[in-house]
């Protein structure tokens, strides 16, 4: 879909209407009004943008277009186009790859290569070129398609009927019945969020454990029912034994008993120096990742013994490579995931339990929100593949050692880098 700025109408996409694949595009010939114009609201006379004598004595040989100014049309193409009134942009990366100059027409293009209807999420790859047909940008968006309060309420409405009436054990999906039932911890964002989707995507019941986020929980739910899948969420602190054992007794009840089980859970890291670090930072990041670990487990295992079982912990590169700076309880607990889960693999092994790890690099999530667009970009142009990852990817990871496709796979841990991480 293509879109011409002087409409000044902007489009009013629905979350249902977008999928992979869609595109849209505009195009705009910068003129020297343009640059003058950003160069007094921004502040910017740098003169390699405004002076063109000094401009002469540079590479380019004439003034260059500042890059914000030709990346703003990206804004452009969000807010009138993709999704168009419903946008709210919420992460971008930018790669400037060729200079910009005044009379240049740019095309701005954005493909969807992501949709999210549990957190009501778009992911696009955008790219700018020129009358030439030659990149000079290239980046990705993040944007948040929003519902109005009467669209919320009558979703939240159906999502509490559908919730209520749902019984998942009668349920005539066969293709869901005949695969274990699989309880991800921390499942109410990020990658657990798409660990749930992916799972019961491809027909495996899913728990939807949550601690304090139950709307998002019960958003996710509701949607994965929508699509025909076998979901309940499920409500309790896993570093408390006696709740994940009450945990335990409500999927039982529910879907049955547990046969997979996928620890995302984790306490957000945020960066400070050893010295400054109380004990207690690190005590509870043990006590969600380590000791949730362990009572997940131990009260998994009896059934997991009896029909075979497969297990997953989140960990990270960091647990086995470079670490990053002022992460040391963090760095420490990823390690330790590790260590338990080739620990548990070789005991469980022999009765039929397989356990992993899944260790992603800087992947695009909420925890990674503040970080500076800078250190992103550094981050994705030190990657092989040059991109940070997305939950899809790890959430692909994952559902693939839970299925029996990984059946001969245990005490592994699977990189989900892109290449940070290789051997």
């Amino acid at each position: 879909m293509t879109y011409n700025p002087k409409d000044h109408i902007a489009l009013d996409l629905h979350l249902s209407e977008i999928e992979v694949g869609y595109q849209a595009e505009l195009s705009h010939t910068i003129v020297q009004e343009d640059l003058d114009s950003f160069s007094v609201l921004t502040g910017d006379f740098s003169p390699i943008h405004v002076d063109p004598e000094y401009a002469r004595t540079t590479l380019f040989g004439k003034p260059i277009v500042h890059g914000m100014l030709t990346s703003s049309f990206v804004s452009t193409l969000i807010g009138m186009l993709l999704p168009g009134r419903r946008a709210l942009w919420t992460d971008q990366t930018f790669c400037f790859i060729k200079p910009v100059f005044v009379d240049d027409t740019i095309t701005v293009r954005a493909t969807v290569k992501q949709v999210s209807e549990a957190t009501r999420t778009i992911v696009t790859e955008v790219e700018i070129t020129n009358q030439n047909n030659v990149c000079v940008v290239a980046g990705q968006s993040t944007v948040r398609v929003l519902e109005s309060k009467g669209e919320k309420k009558k979703s939240a409405a159906k999502a509490k009927k559908v919730k209520s009436t749902a019984k998942p054990r009668a349920k005539s999906n066969q293709a869901c019945l005949e695969k274990a039932v699989v309880l991800i911890t921390g499942g109410s964002g990020g990658i657990g969020t798409a660990c749930a989707e992916s799972l019961a995507a491809e027909g495996f019941p899913v728990a939807v454990n949550y601690f304090k986020n139950r709307s998002s929980a019960e958003a996710l739910v509701s949607a994965i029912i929508g699509d025909g899948g076998l979901a309940i969420t499920v409500e309790g602190d896993v570093s408390d034994k006696n709740q994940v054992y009450t945990i335990f007794d409500a999927i039982e009840s529910s879907l049955g008993p547990v046969g997979g089980l996928v620890h995302c859970a984790a306490p957000e890291p945020f960066p400070q120096e050893f010295a400054n670090t109380d004990w207690s930072v690190f005590d509870k990041m043990l006590q969600v990742q380590i000791g949730g670990a362990h009572h997940c487990v131990t009260r998994a295992l009896p059934n997991m013994m009896n029909d075979g079982g497969s297990i997953v912990f989140v960990g990270s590169i960091y647990g086995d490579s470079v670490p990053p700076t002022q992460q040391s309880a963090y760095v420490t607990v990823k390690s330790a995931v590790a260590g338990l889960a080739r620990a548990m693999a070789f005991e469980f092994g022999p009765k039929g339990v397989r356990v992993n790890v899944v260790a992603p690099g800087m992947t695009q999530t909420a925890m990674i929100t503040d970080l500076p667009a800078k250190a992103k970009e550094l981050a994705r142009m030190s990657t092989p593949l040059r991109n940070l990852a997305e939950p899809q990817d790890v959430a692909d990871a994952v559902t693939f050692l839970i299925g029996d496709k990984a059946k001969h796979i245990t005490g592994e841990t699977l990189h989900v880098c892109g290449g940070v991480t290789m051997g």
